[in-house]
């Protein structure tokens, strides 16, 4: 199981690729969220305690923000949580960036795709309780 932490306007790619009949991976579990800058890291390492082979986390381009600052927070917490996977054996690539507009329907299942394949080739996460140890 994949869980994919999207902002609202990569949630409305997820809906765009519905409406276009874009099919993607059933493997990923979507959960909406405010904002990527706003991602709790804990929420991202209680992914993994609950069983997530890997973690998707999905945010408006750069070039649409009026201020540059949340994706550099989103870009720093996700180099933060990938240390924090390494440090507890857990190999970083299990989380993946990417970056997805609201029109961008097709491109939300092609990188969907594209994260889930590389995921999947690592194998299946055993249990790592030392993740629940982090928080």
């Amino acid at each position: 199981m994949i869980i994919a932490f999207l902002c609202w306007c990569s949630y409305s790619g997820a809906d765009e690729a519905g409406v276009q009949k874009v099919e993607y991976s059933p493997d990923v579990r979507v959960i909406r969220i405010p904002c990527s800058a706003l991602l709790n890291p804990s929420i991202v390492l209680k992914a993994f305690e609950k069983g997530a082979d890997g973690v998707i986390i999905s945010a408006c381009k750069p070039s649409e923000f009026r201020y540059i600052a949340p994706s550099r927070q989103t870009e720093l917490r996700v180099k933060i949580l990938r240390s924090l996977l390494k440090t507890v054996g857990i190999s970083e690539e299990r989380i993946k960036l990417v970056w997805i507009s609201a029109p961008e329907g097709e491109k939300f299942a092609e990188e969907v795709d594209k994260a889930v394949s590389q995921i999947e080739a690592l194998g299946p996460l055993k249990a790592y309780p030392a993740v629940a140890e982090i928080e």
